[in-house]
């Protein structure tokens, strides 16, 4: 027994010492677990082809393991020094057991931003790509839950650049079951200068079967002022295999001024239009595939009113069909009707055909109001569509005065006449109109006591007395200026009064000056600076009545 005891001893001082070394082994590894983790990821990533990448495990644990600072990409060659993809934390949490089948229970990315770009040949993510080809994963099993908070992805397309910010959520229940995506929050921003539209947010979900995804959205303005106003409900689906797909959208639009209003959503719009209210429902439809992007659109106006160009409209109706939407062009001509147009003097009643063609840009074809048992018509003249061309047809003399209510004012005959019209920092601008009368004349009757108080001279009086039965032969008119300010007439008349100098025949030429609206509405007509010519010598005396 005496002998036993040292070797008794020598083996527990073994056993302790081996346990020792375990335990300074085991303390090693888990040291150098990070290391390890390290290394097998950044082996996953190169065998899949993702390179280059940069990323450091912060926490390595028996149920969770975080990745922190994950860059991948520019690729070599590249223009951007910017990684394409960039993650500021994520978070994977496992049960040992089905860590080791190649599972787990959750993904979490924080700070999330990606560089993309969409062409004829799909979505790229430059050295990220890669991961978006799948890859299988070591046993058939469920999608973790995947939740993806704080991330940014600048999208740049052959129609510009977007950022989408957000969250989504993924979850599968089961292997044999789509994929459920959620989107709690997602902002489409426009990158462009000046900004093309505001800000939107879309809601929504959908579901990824295999390479197929369809999703639903609601689509709401994000625009200050806008009230988070809904624009549009979403409805597509996209094959990421064959890289194709469609969508079909739908809203209906209230404008009111101070609420929501088209240069609310559409910044470009802003000093264009001003005061829109009315309804607009609209459709619209979009397919994708490689090296084809079709789109096309149907919108009904109902009731639209708006200032434009320091003139109002209003009663606008009717249903434009667009053959594309990016960028936008027309199925042939449109036309809508026009309730009433009020610059100087209003318009009821009329129709307006435009086309908009490859240019993107409205192109007036032409306009058209009855007018004082006439016509106006307007047709544009420059592919601009600042310039434009008014033509007067056969417009009514005594229902033009009527118009004009002016007090003592009647008259007969029929106007014709074109008169163009040019836009210039949003006023008409009328340079060198010309109207005249029909063959047949007319006649212009004019028994105003204040006219008559205010002839102050001879001339006056003349004029005064011409007028108040003046049968004209001949009547010309030119008018030039601001169709919103000062407009100068130029009237010429050829006749005779047959109680004035026994009929003798008279030439009248009269210069007007002043405002349409005053011209027209207040009858101010004379007696500003004015011209009377007699085409021969007229008796000295003036005919006994």
């Amino acid at each position: 027994m005496g002998n036993d005891k040292p070797a008794l001893r020598r083996l527990i001082y073994l056993g302790a010492a081996g346990l020792l070394l375990l335990a300074l082994g085991l303390a090693a590894l888990w040291q150098s677990r990070v290391a390890l983790a390290e290394r097998a990821i950044a082996d996953v990533l190169a065998a899949r082809g993702v390179a280059p990448v940069s990323f450091r495990v912060s926490m390595l644990g028996l149920r969770s393991i975080e990745i922190a600072n994950l860059a991948i990409g520019p690729r070599e060659g590249g223009a951007s020094r910017v990684p394409d993809v960039e993650a500021g934390r994520i978070t994977v949490t496992y049960r040992v057991g089905e860590l080791l089948s190649g599972r787990v229970q959750s993904i979490e990315v924080s700070g999330l931003s990606a560089h993309a770009l969409v062409d004829e040949r799909g979505l790229s993510l430059g050295a990220a790509s890669r991961l978006l080809e799948g890859g299988g994963r070591g046993t058939a099993g469920p999608l973790p839950a995947i939740h993806v908070d704080g991330a940014r992805i600048e999208l740049s397309t052959p129609q510009g650049r977007y950022a989408l910010d957000g969250s989504l959520d993924l979850s599968q229940p089961e292997a044999a079951a789509p994929v459920a995506i959620s989107l709690p929050s997602l902002r489409l921003s426009d990158l462009a200068a000046p900004l093309r539209f505001e800000p939107v947010e879309f809601v929504g979900a959908g579901t990824l079967d295999g390479s197929k995804l369809g999703f639903s959205a609601v689509v709401r303005s994000a625009a200050p002022g806008a009230g988070g106003a809904e624009l549009a409900t979403l409805a597509g689906s996209y094959d990421l295999a064959g890289l194709k797909g469609a969508m079909r959208a739908k809203g209906a639009l209230s404008f009111a001024p101070a609420g929501l209003e088209p240069q609310t959503l559409l910044p470009v719009l802003k000093g264009l239009v001003a005061n829109v209210q009315g309804r607009a429902n609209y459709e619209a439809e979009l397919s994708y595939a490689p090296g084809a992007l079709r789109s096309s659109g149907r919108v009904v106006l109902s009731g639209i009113g708006f200032e434009a160009y320091s003139a109002k409209f209003g009663g606008l109706d009717g249903t434009v069909i667009l053959d594309s939407l990016a960028p936008p062009r027309s199925k042939g001509i449109q036309t809508l009707s026009v309730g009433l147009v009020q610059a100087g003097i209003p318009l009821k009643d009329g129709r307006v055909a435009f086309e908009i063609g490859r240019s993107g840009l409205p192109h007036l074809v032409s306009a058209a109001w009855p007018f004082a048992d006439g016509r106006l018509s307007l047709a544009s003249t420059s592919a601009g569509a600042n310039a434009f061309e008014l033509t007067v047809e056969n417009v009514d003399v005594t229902a033009l005065l009527t118009l004009a209510d002016v007090p003592g004012l009647s008259g007969s005959g029929k106007l014709s006449g074109t008169i163009p019209v040019t836009i210039e920092n949003g006023n008409p601008i009328i340079r060198d109109g010309a109207l005249a009368a029909a063959a047949g004349g007319g006649v212009i009757v004019y028994k105003s006591a204040a006219a008559e108080a205010a002839a102050g001279n001879e001339q006056t009086k003349l004029l005064t007395e011409a007028l108040k039965d003046f049968h004209y032969t001949e009547l010309k008119a030119t008018l030039s200026g601001n169709a919103n300010g000062e407009l100068l007439f130029r009237l010429h008349f050829k006749g005779s009064n047959p109680s004035l100098y026994g009929g003798y025949p008279i030439v009248l030429n009269v210069n007007l000056q002043g405002s349409l609206a005053d011209l027209i509405r207040r009858g101010t007509v004379g007696f500003r600076p004015m011209e009377l010519i007699r085409s021969e010598a007229a008796p000295t005396k003036k005919a006994t009545p």
